[in-house]
């Protein structure tokens, strides 16, 4: 008898590309999980910070136009209202801060869903009050 043919030899041959395929897909999963989860983190940090920066253009004299300015533009860059957690001026309307947050499922790999959260903060600053930059000479 021939090692090629036997029965036993084939079953092993099968399951073992069987586990190999079925660790790959895996690690495979994995990988695409990260990066799924990495380009909805970048989505909702560009949407939060588009949506600060475009409020802040409304304050201090006008903090709830800045409000809704801002839940405007979060949801003209991809975030659905449900998703923003907080939305919010500070006292002395100087200031406003977003904060989102969406849940990522996990297909293949059996986790939970997982949150995947931004936030965004931009103020007015009075003219001059930047930090200076040196002078550098050419």
């Amino acid at each position: 008898m021939r090692i090629a043919q036997s029965p036993r030899l084939r079953m092993a041959t099968r399951l073992m590309l069987a586990a190999t395929l079925l660790v790959g897909g895996v690690i495979l999963d994995g990988i695409f999980a990260r990066y799924y989860f990495y380009a909805n983190w970048i989505r909702l940090q560009t949407a939060a910070d588009a949506a600060a920066i475009a409020g802040a253009n409304y304050l201090p004299a006008h903090p709830r136009r800045a409000l809704a300015v801002a839940r405007e533009y979060a949801e003209l860059n991809g975030v659905r209202s449900s998703e923003i957690v907080m939305a919010r001026v500070s006292p002395d309307d100087r200031e406003i801060s977003l904060r989102v947050k969406r849940s990522i499922p996990f297909y293949l790999a059996g986790a939970p869903a997982q949150a995947v959260s931004a936030r965004a903060t931009a103020a007015v600053r009075p003219f001059g009050s930047a930090p200076r930059l040196p002078n550098v000479q050419a």
